[in-house]
């Protein structure tokens, strides 16, 4: 299999994926993929509604039984948010995944080893990403969903204390859920499946995304290296063929500032469509981190505890994974200017100079994804939210969150 069809594969198989869910095809979705989208909408919704209810209705005795039920609101709320923004830019994901699979390939040449060779090893990469993702989910499901259940009888059975029914997460119920207690366990399980699913592989779709988006542009970075040759150069001296090498070399440049422009205008509109979504995690996601980091350390209850621990890890590795990609797609960016500086361009005549300048204008800020404008969403802003030092003192564990508030009042300003 070359690596074109390799390459084709792993994006068939992303649309597998993705239409299981059914959010693949972007466009001209039957009848019945829609009515599934929306279903799947209101149970997210309707589940909300439950967890919400419950946290109205119910007498709390502490600060830490609020702190059991709203990061699964939260969770909730970032699931949907970023599965009904895919949808709803459906057309710039159809857009997006037709380029990637057709218009890509002119600008890589089976002649070059070197395109060849970071086609593979982008496509190693992205084939890493989806595997992870994939079989992240099923361990994930399971451990969730079968946990509350497990300390439960590990509880009653094994310590001899007395049966307390645990549930996935906690809702309000119309009827006595201890009474219907399979019943609603249940339905729980299936929830926090189905949301673990949405949740993970929307996230699937928007990071392939970016990988995609930094092979083009390591690709490109490649063919402005590439934009004259050694051989270009010395016939250049020697004034050989040099007009039909100025204009081989401006066809070329004019054709690397095409797919740069492709890339700048779908990197602007997916920071605007990642903006809510990355908004939503980073506000739920710094404020949970938090809570259950706190909580953590401060319960004594077994369950509690693990539960409060499993969370905290979850809501860490989406918050690292949405500034990875974020840093990725700032760090490719720069290193495409940095080869258009090494390009050689000073060879090139008046033409290709006023080219290259106005590239360069348009290179002076990289790519960047944000959290709504407000929070540049990179490897500094995960120090800056999960900066959390643990430290011993007479009285416990105390833990200084360092940088929450400071985080905090810039989304406010």
């Amino acid at each position: 299999m070359s690596e074109k069809e390799e390459f084709l594969a792993g994006m068939e198989y992303l649309s597998v994926i993705t239409s299981k869910i059914f959010l693949y095809p972007f466009l001209a979705r039957s009848k019945t993929k829609l009515l599934c989208y929306h279903l799947i909408c209101f149970l997210i919704f309707f589940a909300s509604f439950q967890q919400f209810v419950f946290l109205c209705v119910s007498k709390l005795n502490s600060f830490l039984d609020i702190v059991n039920i709203a990061p699964n609101i939260g969770v909730c709320a970032m699931s949907v948010t970023k599965y009904i923004k895919v949808n709803s830019n459906k057309e710039l994901y159809n857009q997006i995944f037709v380029h990637f699979r057709t218009d890509m390939w002119d600008i890589i040449s089976e002649k070059c080893p070197e395109n060849l060779k970071i086609l593979k090893r982008y496509q190693k990469i992205i084939n890493f990403i989806t595997i992870w993702f994939v079989y992240y989910v099923v361990p994930l499901i399971l451990i969730v969903t079968s946990f509350p259940i497990l300390i439960m009888y590990y509880d009653n059975m094994v310590l001899g204390k007395e049966l307390e029914h645990r549930y996935p997460f906690e809702a309000w119920y119309p009827f006595d859920k201890v009474k219907w207690y399979y019943a609603a366990y249940a339905w729980e399980s299936f929830i926090t499946g189905l949301v673990v699913c949405i949740y993970t592989f929307s996230d699937l779709i928007n990071v392939s995304y970016i990988a995609y988006i930094c092979l083009e542009l390591k690709l490109l970075g490649t063919h402005l290296k590439e934009l004259i040759g050694a051989e270009d150069i010395k016939q250049l001296k020697r004034s050989q063929n040099a007009t039909a090498i100025h204009y081989k070399i401006r066809q070329k440049l004019r054709g690397i500032i095409i797919k740069h422009n492709f890339i700048a205008n779908i990197s602007s509109q997916l920071d605007i469509v990642f903006g809510d979504i990355m908004l939503v995690n980073y506000t739920f996601g710094s404020v949970f981190i938090c809570l259950t980091a706190f909580t953590f350390t401060v319960t004594n209850e077994l369950y509690s505890t693990l539960r409060c621990f499993f969370f905290l890890i979850s809501l860490v590795i989406s918050m690292l994974n949405q500034c990875i990609i974020g840093q990725c797609v700032s760090d490719h960016s720069e290193q495409l200017a940095k080869a258009l500086y090494d390009s050689k361009w000073t060879y090139g005549d008046r033409q290709t100079r006023q080219l290259v300048l106005m590239l360069i204008m348009r290179m002076q800020k990289p790519f960047q994804l944000t959290a709504k404008g407000y929070i540049a969403m990179n490897l500094d802003t995960f120090t800056t939210v999960s900066c959390i030092v643990v430290y011993k003192k007479s009285y416990g564990l105390r833990i200084s969150i360092s940088g929450l508030h400071n985080s905090i009042n810039k989304c406010i300003k």
